[in-house]
């Protein structure tokens, strides 16, 4: 478990992302929100309380994540910016690598910048938990106004939004926020086949079709995103 993270902890409601307080999320923290991830993966954000979050974290204190968070938009953020900050160090060596190869950066390889490090990213059964609570979330919370710290917190995740924006400048996006929408709506490709593996157990009894899964996936992602510019 990370000891020392970060996170988006501050006093904020239903669809805005505030200037946080900075806390270690400590171990109490991280099963909270790892618990609360897994939760929200199986079922969504709305129908999960907090009481059942506590007790899935192991905690006898059924207020523990009022405690530790405050409410449950404070907590979702908190889910993002754990998980983004895991993802940042690989797509910032990765974006590193690709400029020392060359220095210009595709489609290709800026998709798989932004989608591979989520492979990674697995709860305690080997779910990509977060590849499914990413899903329900620009499926279902964000068309309603939940945003993502990557909207407005550029500290918090720099080499995501750098990705975003390169992805953006390629396709020559005017509107950032509607480039923002067409990269999401690629991204649920490769998102959707990591859940849907998951679902059938690919994950475990096949990984090299699983990975062969995740390349023709991360494909049409890249051919979703050239065909709204060529």
């Amino acid at each position: 478990m990370l000891r020392e993270l970060e996170f988006a902890c501050g006093s904020c409601t239903e669809g805005e992302v505030t200037e946080p307080l900075r806390h270690f999320a400590d171990e109490t923290k991280l099963r909270i929100i790892a618990a609360a991830e897994s939760l929200y993966a199986q079922r969504s954000i709305e129908s999960v309380s907090l009481r059942e979050i506590a007790q899935a974290a192991g905690n006898r204190n059924t207020n523990a994540v009022q405690y530790h968070f405050g409410n449950r938009a404070t907590l979702v953020q908190a889910i993002f910016a754990w998980r983004v900050w895991q993802m940042e160090g690989p797509r910032g060596r990765a974006l590193a690598q690709a400029e020392k190869s060359g220095g210009r950066f595709d489609l290709a390889t800026l998709m798989r910048i932004l989608c591979e490090p989520i492979l990674d990213l697995t709860n305690d059964e080997g779910l990509h938990t977060y590849a499914a609570f990413m899903s329900k979330y620009l499926l279902q919370q964000r068309p309603v106004g939940v945003f993502h710290p990557g909207d407005t917190r550029a500290d918090l995740n720099q080499n995501l939004r750098r990705i975003l924006d390169q992805i953006n400048t390629l396709v020559a996006a005017e509107d950032p926020h509607f480039g923002d929408y067409r990269i999401g709506l690629s991204y649920l490709v490769v998102l959707n086949m990591i859940v849907l593996s998951n679902n059938e157990g690919l994950h475990k009894r096949e990984p090299e079709q699983f990975r062969r899964r995740f390349e023709t996936a991360l494909t049409m992602a890249v051919a979703a995103l050239e065909s709204s510019y060529t």
